[in-house]
This record gives C-alpha cells, structure tokens and sequence, in this order.
C-alpha cells in the first residue's frame, strides 16, 4: 500500500437543509406517498396503482405455481 494517500473531497452540508424523501423509504413513514399513492391523488391514480400491484401479485403467483408444477413433474 502506498504511504502517500490522496485526500478524497467531501460533500459539506448546509445547516438549513433536511434530509429529503429520497434518504429514507417511503413505507417507513419518511415522506408520503409510499406505494405511489400520495395524498390529494385523483382516483383513477389511486385505482390504477392498485390495480398494477394487484396484477403483479397475480403474475408473481401464477409463475411460483407453474414453476412449482413443472418441478415436480421432472423430478417424478
């Protein structure tokens, strides 16, 4: 290892700025909104969102499900 180390240069942060909502996940409360739903959203916003993750359940299901099928259909 080298004995002559190059200094890296740091970010400084500023008093009067807060750690924003990018800084912590939004189904731990750090900002609203978690699950692309926010407050003051229109309905079909909130029903399309709803409706997508219910389809990828759906998908992630029905994969598992054949995955498992053709799994044991090798191995007997």
């Amino acid at each position: 290892m080298s004995k002559k180390l190059k200094p890296l240069p740091m970010v400084t942060r500023k008093n009067g700025i807060e750690n924003s909502c990018s800084t912590g996940s939004c189904g731990t409360g750090a900002c609203a909104g978690g699950f692309g739903i926010k407050a003051g959203s229109e309905k079909n916003v909130v029903y399309r969102n709803i409706l997508v993750y219910l389809l990828i359940g759906i998908v992630m299901l029905l994969t598992a499900y054949i995955t498992l099928n053709i799994i044991t259909s090798i191995l007997n």
